[in-house]
This record gives structure tokens, sequence and C-alpha cells, in this order.
């Protein structure tokens, strides 16, 4: 019988691993999705939020690791999928597992995400005034104006915001090999930003594996409005790195 596949699922800045409550009763039974939780929001919404990429990365590896090391027996297979920054923590959760314990994933899905070598450093979200930075999650979407001008509400989210769009600007990776597994880069046709001809072979060079691109008719935030035809390319890829064939618990509509 065949190992599940651990599905390592990854959020989007200032979420939780909440945006994937869903997810179990769409993926075949041999997918096993686990939501790796940020610190300082969700149910860790009392630990310390980190700001550097080294401890972030360290605390993803952490949680990992509960799910891949069973006492007596190899690493078990793993897959990554990230949304927006989640695909940047996917990515170095990706490449420190393999530093360390020389296990790679075996599909890689970077959503809604401007490739590595794309970014532009950014350091000013720590300490720039609350109206530039709102001005910014505004021009992103995703949120709706009645949070966004609710001051109360700003007060309690804008802290894990800022610390996840500082280690966004500052995502500097070292030059490494890159992954040999498959690799799908999925995106919205309305996020301009993501939308650009340089994104998918710049997503391309970071596996020497298969590489898929995709387009949603959504904006950056499909994760949220177009669950299910996300979830219709996720599963079809999975399925053929895992050899399932199985079909999924519930139909997609």
């Amino acid at each position: 019988m065949l190992a599940p596949l651990t599905l390592f699922c990854l959020p989007y800045a200032g979420g939780s691993a909440a945006i994937y409550r869903e997810w179990p009763r769409s993926l075949p039974a041999s997918i096993r999705p686990v939501m790796l939780h940020p610190a300082g929001r969700g149910v860790r919404h009392g630990d310390t939020l980190l700001h550097r990429w080294p401890e972030f990365i360290d605390d993803m590896v952490a949680q990992a690791l509960t799910h891949l090391m069973v006492p007596g027996q190899p690493p078990q297979p793993f897959a990554i999928f990230g949304h927006s920054m989640g695909a940047l923590v996917g990515l170095e959760l990706a490449h420190a597992l393999r530093a360390r314990l020389g296990v790679s994933p075996r599909w890689f899905g970077a959503s809604a995400s401007l490739a590595p070598v794309l970014r532009v450093r950014e350091t000013h979200w720590l300490t720039c005034d609350d109206a530039t930075f709102i001005a910014e999650v505004r021009r992103l979407g995703g949120m709706p104006d009645s949070l966004l001008s609710n001051p109360e509400f700003m007060a309690l989210v804008m802290p894990a915001l800022r610390a996840d769009f500082h280690l966004c600007g500052t995502y500097d990776p070292p030059a490494r090999a890159p992954l040999a597994c498959p690799l799908l880069a999925i995106n919205g046709n309305d996020d301009a930003r993501c939308v650009v001809p340089a994104n998918d072979p710049a997503w391309a060079s970071e596996t020497t594996g298969p590489f898929t691109s995709a387009r949603l008719p959504a904006g950056h935030f499909f994760i949220n409005t177009h669950r299910d035809a996300l979830l219709t390319h996720v599963i079809a890829q999975l399925r053929e790195v895992a050899g399932l064939t199985e079909t999924p618990v519930r139909a997609l509509v």
C-alpha cells in the first residue's frame, strides 16, 4: 500500500491556515492535507510574530517534521502548496528540508505569487504610517472597505500583516540548485502584479522537473473566490505524481 502523500498548505500574508479548512473534504483520500500555522495568528495567535526568514523557516520546519518523521520509517512523502507569500515560505521550506534531511517534495504549487527572482526589495512595512500601509492592503484587495476602515479590527490584524509584508519585502534567497519535482504556477488573470511575461519562466527556473502554468478568471485572492477551480488543477497534478486512481471525497462544484 502506498503511503499517503502529505500536502503542506501555507497561507498568504496576514492569513492563517484556516483558509484551507475546506480542502480536506475535496482532496482524494490518499492526499493528507496538513496546514502549517505561522506564529502570531489563528490557533497560534498568542505566539510572538516572526520578522526574519531564518526563524520563520525554522518554525515551519519544526512543524513539518512532526508530520514527516515516523519512528522506524523513512520520511513520509510530501508535497507543498502555498498562496502568495505562502509560495515563498513553501519554497524555503522545501529547500530547508532538502538541506537538513535530504528529502524533497514530490510536487510544488505556487499560487498567486511573483517568482523569487522578480521580487523588489521593500524594507519600510514595519515602520510606515498606518495610512500608507492600509492603502497597500486596499490595493491588493481581499479585504472589504468596511474592515479596512474599522480601527479596532485593523489594530488586531495589522501586526501580522506588517510582519509578513516585511518578510516578503526582504525575501532574498541564496543561489542554490533548483528543486527537481513538478511545479505548478497558477495565477488569476486579473492579478496584474503576477500575470507578467517573466513570471512563468522565472518559476520554471525553480525546478528541473516538469513545469505547468495555469490561469483562473479571478484576481489575487482566487484561493477564496475560486476555490473549486483551483482545487481542480491541484488535484489533477497530485493524482498524477502520487499515482492515485480514487476519486475525490466529494465532487467539485
